[in-house]
């Protein structure tokens, strides 16, 4: 019998006799200990053999951990055992579609109204778990998109008298709306979905400008809204003000005068997801993106440090990463159901081409900041893989002209840090940029005087750069082949 087979069918005996142990526990409302032990192997089988169960069991198991969410005085430890479990079972949204599994909000509502607001605990008198409110945030995160259809007005009914400015309770309002929004609702359902708070809310956030703790819940909920919703929100009017937000909230310098810096700043994951979800069919926002790059061009500079240098970096980074998670996400043979834009709002190969063009001097800037190299080479990185004709090229040239300058060995040592990076790329043969290969032997060669042992750190990303090349191309003597073959490119050659 194959090997494989055989483990398989072990997975299948182990999750069986789970299966049977957890529906005896809460058959016999005995959960302690057995709920937790048998949960834990739970856990441990999906580590070992992934969701290898039927949907249908996949299903059943999700319902359980949610009616035993509905227990009465149930005990904290159980509780975070449950929001473990429902987020490893529901984090893969693809497998389960919203026609499979309806979640009640008010259920997680009620469990985050006695986590989030507990005053016992400070006084002793319940023993709270680590992380439980971690726990919390992820398990809602993972079912937010199985909420119903009338959920939406039913949390506006709710919460939406809270919504005053002035008002304290405002903060813990916009929290709620940021965990428990549904914005996966799919477009025969965007009537009953953002289409009754966006444009409340944007009226909201523009008539604010003090920058309050909640407008970071605000901004969160903007861009999970905008990723999920590609195609069916226009976004263009609003274009200028989410800029000039986004370039106030950096805190930028002007001159030798310091901005007051803003209390509360954005998430760059946020605040990048938005505008590459805002990206694509004629739209503006490219045009924006690189107005604001013109204005912060030089703060990148390497000799323009302080606070504000990571988040532009940072900024720089996960926009590149957001834009290739859109390009994947758009591209792949089985797409995810709630992403599914207008086939006239994907992304296109001119679009992509401008995108790089847009940032990519910015990027090959940021390479020689002392502080924040690998965000900087991680950018590369992934400019790399949307277009490593413009990518590639350019930085292997930086190298060529920095080995023999004894006067800045930081150029080198980020440029070699930068080269590891991208090592995939130069070794890729890829039918739009096949003459990577050709930099391989002049790269290794030209990297050799890079050990110095009397400089580690240069040594060290010399090494660095070496192994990554070396792990991607395997080394064999073909001297000979070229006097034996006639039918060799000149790359080959």
């Amino acid at each position: 019998m194959h090997i494989s087979y055989c483990f398989f069918l072990q997975g299948y005996d182990i999750f069986e006799e789970i299966r049977e142990n957890l529906s005896r526990i809460i058959q016999l409302r005995e959960l302690r200990p057995g709920f937790s032990h048998w949960s834990s192997k739970l856990q441990r089988f999906m580590s070992h053999y992934g969701l290898y169960f039927t949907k249908i069991d996949h299903i059943k198991t999700i319902n359980l951990y949610i009616s035993v969410l509905t227990i009465e005085d149930l005990d904290f430890s159980h509780v975070k055992t449950c929001f473990d479990m429902l987020y490893d079972l529901t984090r893969k949204t693809r497998l389960i579609t919203r026609d499979d599994l309806i979640v009640d909000w008010r259920l997680l509502y009620n469990w985050a109204k006695v986590i989030l607001h507990n005053h016992d605990e400070a006084y002793s008198l319940v023993s709270v778990p680590n992380d439980i409110e971690n726990s919390l945030f992820y398990c809602i995160r993972g079912c937010r998109p199985y909420f119903s259809a009338t959920a939406t007005q039913e949390i506006l009914d709710e919460f939406r008298p809270c919504l005053c400015p002035f008002d304290s309770a405002f903060s813990d309002t916009m929290r709620i709306f940021e965990l428990f929004l549904p914005v996966h609702l799919p477009p025969n359902l965007h009537d009953q979905g953002f289409k009754l708070w966006l444009p409340e809310f944007l009226g909201i956030w523009e008539s604010i400008y003090s920058n309050p703790a909640w407008e970071l819940n605000m901004v969160n909920v903007f861009s999970l809204l905008a990723w999920c919703n590609i195609g069916y929100i226009d976004w263009e009017p609003w274009l200028p003000r989410i800029f000039t937000r986004i370039l106030k909230s950096f805190s930028l310098p002007v001159g030798k005068i310091q901005v007051s810096l803003q209390q509360y700043h954005y998430s760059m994951s946020s605040i990048t997801t938005w505008i590459v979800a805002m990206l694509g069919n004629g739209s503006s926002c490219l045009q924006h993106l690189q107005d604001l790059f013109t204005a912060i061009k030089n703060f990148y500079h390497p000799s323009n440090t302080g606070k504000f240098q990571q988040d532009l970096i940072s900024f720089l980074s996960k926009l590149a990463q957001a834009f290739v998670d859109r390009v994947h996400l758009e591209r792949k043979a089985n797409p995810v159901w709630y992403f599914t834009p207008p086939e006239s709002y994907r992304l296109t190969e001119q679009n992509i081409t401008d995108f790089v063009n847009c940032i990519k001097e910015c990027a090959f800037i940021a390479i020689f900041t002392k502080a924040h190299l690998k965000e900087a080479a991680k950018a590369c990185q992934y400019l790399s893989m949307l277009r490593p004709e413009l990518i590639v090229p350019p930085i292997v040239e930086k190298l060529f002209s920095s080995i023999d300058s004894m006067s800045e060995p930081h150029r080198f040592t980020s440029i070699m840090t930068c080269l590891a990076s991208i090592a995939r790329q130069i070794v890729r043969q890829a039918p739009y940029f096949s003459h990577g290969q050709t930099y391989v032997l002049p790269l290794l060669m030209a990297v050799l005087p890079g050990i110095d042992s009397n400089d580690f750190k240069k040594t060290a990303v010399t090494f660095q750069f070496l192994n990554a090349i070396l792990m991607l191309v395997t080394c064999v003597d073909c001297s000979s082949a070229v006097q034996t073959r006639d039918d060799l490119t000149e790359i080959e050659k």
